[in-house]
C-alpha cells in the first residue's frame, strides 16, 4: 500500500481544525486518541501537534500533555488563573499533589474526606467540575488529580512537596 503524500496546505488545515477543536472545547481537554482521529496515517502526528503548540503560542495559550489512567491528554492553558477556582480549591489541588507525590497517587477518597473534612465541600466543587476524579480500584474509592486539575497547576506540579507545604501552612 502507498502512503498519498499530505501537502503543506493540507497539513496546515489539519493544524488548523485541531486547534479550533481545542479551543472551542468548553473544558478545554481533549483526549490524545481523538485528535489522532484527525490526522491522516500519512501525516506525522508529533509534526502536526509540535505545530497545534506553536499556533496556540502565538496567540497566548499554552498546551500541556498529560496522562491521566494511562490515556495520554492535551489541556489548553492560559498563564492566568482559572476563574472558576478559589485560592482554597488551588490549595486543596496543590495539597492533593503534595500527597500524591509523598504517598503515591491512589488516595482513598475516605481518608482525604477525613484530612479535608473542614473543606470537603470545596473538595466535591472539585470533583463536579472534574478537576479531580473518584474512581473505583481494587475494591475501594480513590481521588485523582484529572488532566484539567494538572493544567490548572502546571507551572506548580514539579514543585511541589509535602513537607515545604506544611512548612508554609505553619507559618
Amino acid at each position: 500500500m502507498v502512503k498519498k503524500q499530505v501537502s503543506n496546505e493540507n497539513i496546515e488545515q489539519i493544524v488548523e481544525n485541531i486547534c479550533k477543536i481545542i479551543i472551542t472545547n468548553e473544558k478545554k481537554v481533549i483526549k490524545e486518541q481523538d485528535l489522532l482521529k484527525i490526522c491522516p496515517e500519512s501525516v506525522n502526528f508529533d509534526v502536526i501537534i509540535s505545530n497545534v503548540y506553536n499556533n496556540l503560542k502565538n496567540i497566548g495559550f499554552e498546551l500541556v500533555k498529560t496522562t491521566f489512567l494511562e490515556e495520554k491528554y492535551y489541556i489548553l492553558t492560559t498563564d492566568g488563573k482559572d476563574r472558576d477556582l478559589s485560592p482554597t480549591h488551588y490549595g486543596i489541588l496543590a495539597l492533593i499533589i503534595a500527597l500524591n507525590n509523598e504517598l503515591g497517587e491512589n488516595l482513598n477518597y475516605f481518608e482525604l474526606k477525613n484530612i479535608l473534612k473542614e473543606v470537603w465541600e470545596n473538595v466535591e466543587f472539585l470533583l463536579d467540575n472534574k478537576y479531580l476524579a473518584q474512581i473505583k480500584s481494587g475494591g475501594q474509592k480513590i481521588i485523582k488529580l484529572t488532566p484539567l486539575g494538572k493544567g490548572v497547576l502546571k507551572n506548580l506540579i514539579s514543585e511541589i512537596d509535602l513537607k515545604r507545604f506544611f512548612k508554609l501552612f505553619r507559618s
